[in-house]
């Protein structure tokens, strides 16, 4: 018998199944003490500082931020075929379809006639590329429908202008 075998058998025979019910572990935590935990902002009780300028949340705090300029994100063809880069990962939660849409909302462009692209890694281009935390359509809903609001707006323009 091999060593990693025979340490296999001798772990098997010390294990022991135990049903534990919901009531009984709950009793075991009441015993034990339950903690939590409740973070407390440290800058606010530091004495004589002031806080530089306004805490940054969301989007706003992370690196490179975010670019809200269509020209870096739309694309329309002669046809009217519209292609939108999407700048953040697809990992299951949508981003890849959610995002883009609203672009095509914001410019009321037909969406079977729209083309998603996933955008290459560069952030200062596109902004902050993360995909990390869920938090791709909340912290960049509104970028990306002033992206769409102002590709409308230079459509807009640019028929007025014939």
């Amino acid at each position: 018998m091999k060593l990693r075998d025979h340490a296999i058998a001798i772990a098997a025979a010390d294990a022991q199944i135990s049903n534990i019910s919901r009531r009984h572990m709950l009793k075991g935590l009441a015993l034990s003490g339950f903690v939590l935990a409740v973070g407390l902002p440290v800058r606010a009780f530091a004495e004589g500082e002031e806080q530089k300028g306004p805490k940054k949340y969301g989007v706003d705090s992370m690196p490179h931020g975010y670019v809200d300029n269509p020209l870096v994100f739309v694309a329309i063809a002669a046809d009217g075929a519209v292609t939108i880069l999407c700048h953040r990962a697809e990992m299951g939660q949508g981003v890849r379809t959610s995002l883009p849409m609203v672009v095509a909302d914001e410019m009321e462009a037909d969406w079977g006639r729209v083309t998603v692209k996933q955008a290459w890694a560069e952030e200062p281009r596109f902004g902050n590329q993360d995909t990390d935390g869920s938090r791709s359509v909340r912290h960049f809903c509104m970028p990306v429908r002033r992206v769409g609001a102002a590709a409308r707006a230079m459509l807009v323009s640019a028929a007025a202008s014939q």
